[in-house]
């Protein structure tokens, strides 16, 4: 499953990401360290269970080198297995700091005790305070975020809300989206809860952009991925770029024979007259990019549609007011 996390990241742009449950011994978290191919692309972070790594929890942070500046990060394995600090250079003289966990799910103590230490850890220790805290929860704060609605623990929502409430994080994707339903896990009794959520603290969380709730993981496992961008603050916006023709395209029969076509006209009008070659290449290749355009919309593949489709169902779906007679 490392080569495809590994495909994750390049795939979606991805700069750090936060995997739970690793099942990882110390050995285990080397060899991904020294594979060929992953210790090119990939910085991995890892704090396993002391006494059953490959049993039991495991959290781990991975950089992706390409996006991400990895000298000089620093780390804290706060709870073994469990909770994991680290410490990022960022643009400039900035730093990033990332708290990553994996909440414990047996019980609600169990939970609850969690929280507690990480906030005795900060009221004891000189801990920087993380820009993003993000993994599974495991436990939901609001009723919203389980269906059927239901209310968690209230001795393990307070330990988390003290601890929220100690460092100054929000629940972006909530802030964001206030009154939506979407969730992260489906339990096989068909009961679903956002158990995973990424916390940013005030000044971190005004630089936050474009939080999602997605199906990029795929396989790889049974929660769906929680994201968000972050930019630096004062940095300019940059926009998409230069419009790509889709890959699909290249195989499209119509397409290719438009290419053609208008390739033929443009050689002509080079044979038979004196024309501004740089403004009639110029308008060629504005015409390829309204055509694929326009084809793009017409070809995209018939799963891409049908997921779509689905997706807009779901959403609709989850977040259509129920009456009492329903």
């Amino acid at each position: 499953k490392w080569h495809g996390l590994h495909r994750l990241l390049f795939d979606e742009k991805i700069g750090i990401l936060i995997v739970g449950e690793t099942h990882l011994s110390p050995a285990q978290a080397s060899e991904i360290k020294d594979d060929a191919i992953l210790s090119k692309r990939i910085e991995l972070l890892h704090s396993a269970h002391p006494t059953n790594p490959t049993a039991s929890c495991g959290v781990a942070i991975v950089l992706n080198r390409e996006l991400t500046n990895t000298k000089g990060v620093s780390f804290h394995n706060l709870i073994p297995g469990r909770a994991l600090l680290a410490k990022i250079p960022w643009h400039g003289k900035r730093t990033v700091t990332v708290l990553g966990v994996y909440a414990p799910a047996n019980s609600d103590e169990e939970n609850a005790e969690f929280w507690d230490s990480l906030t005795e850890l900060w009221l004891e220790k000189d801990l920087p305070v993380p820009d993003f805290l993000g993994g599974d929860l495991n436990v939901t704060p609001e009723p919203i975020d389980r269906l059927p609605h239901r209310d968690d623990s209230p001795r393990a929502v307070a330990a988390l809300q003290r601890f929220k409430r100690l460092l100054s994080l929000q629940d972006g994707w909530r802030t964001t989206n206030p009154d939506t339903k979407d969730f992260t896990f489906i339990s096989p009794l068909q009961t679903c809860a956002r158990l995973d959520a990424i916390l940013a603290s005030p000044p971190a969380l005004k630089n936050c952009r474009d939080w999602r709730i997605s199906d990029a993981a795929g396989g790889l496992t049974d929660h769906r991925m929680v994201s968000v961008r972050y930019s630096a603050p004062g940095s300019p916006y940059i926009g998409r770029g230069r419009f790509p023709i889709p890959k699909h395209l290249l195989w499209d029969s119509q397409f290719i024979k438009f290419i053609i076509e208008e390739g033929v006209k443009l050689q002509t009008l080079i044979d038979v007259n004196d024309p501004n070659l740089q403004k009639e290449w110029a308008a060629f290749k504005e015409k390829i990019a309204k055509f694929a355009r326009k084809s793009a919309k017409k070809t995209v593949g018939a799963m891409e549609q049908k997921k779509r489709k689905l997706q807009f169902l779901r959403n609709s779906v989850l977040n259509t007011p129920v009456t009492p007679d329903e």
